[in-house]
C-alpha cells in the first residue's frame, strides 16, 4: 500500500501537468517568465537559448497557432547583436533579409535600438 500511494501521486501530476499543457498550448496568448511552467511547455529551444544572454529580466509572450497562422513567441530583453548573429550562424539558419531568418518551419525575426542590441526576438513556428 505504500508503495502504490507515490505511483498514484505520480501519475495524478503528471495527468495535471498534461492537463495544463493542453490548456495554455490552446490559450490565444499568454506573457509568462523564465521561472515558469509556461516557459518549458511554450519556449522553443531557440529562444530558450538566447534567454540566456539577456542583460535584462527576459520577458516571453505566447500567441498560440491558429489555422494557417504559426505559434509566434517573443522574448523582450536586451543582449548583443552579435549574440544573435553567433547564434544564427552557429544554427544554420539562412537569411531572408536584415533581421529575418529561416530554418526549415522556424523562422527568427529580431528588433535592434539604436546602440545594436537586440530588444525584441520573435519566433514563428509553423506547425
Amino acid at each position: 500500500m505504500k508503495k502504490i500511494i507515490p505511483i498514484i501521486f505520480t501519475i495524478i501530476i503528471l495527468v495535471l501537468i498534461v492537463v495544463y499543457g493542453a490548456l495554455v498550448s490552446f490559450s490565444e496568448s499568454r506573457e509568462y517568465g523564465r521561472v515558469s511552467l509556461d516557459y518549458y511547455l511554450l519556449t522553443p529551444n531557440e529562444l530558450s537559448q538566447l534567454s540566456r544572454y539577456c542583460e535584462n529580466d527576459p520577458r516571453f509572450i505566447y500567441s498560440s497557432a491558429d489555422g494557417p497562422k504559426p505559434a509566434i513567441i517573443q522574448l523582450h530583453c536586451l543582449f548583443e547583436r552579435n549574440v544573435m548573429d553567433e547564434y544564427l550562424i552557429k544554427n544554420k539558419f539562412d537569411q531572408a533579409s536584415r533581421n529575418h531568418f529561416k530554418r526549415g518551419d522556424i523562422e527568427i525575426e529580431f528588433e535592434e535600438n539604436d546602440s545594436n542590441k537586440v530588444t525584441v526576438t520573435t519566433v514563428y513556428e509553423y506547425l
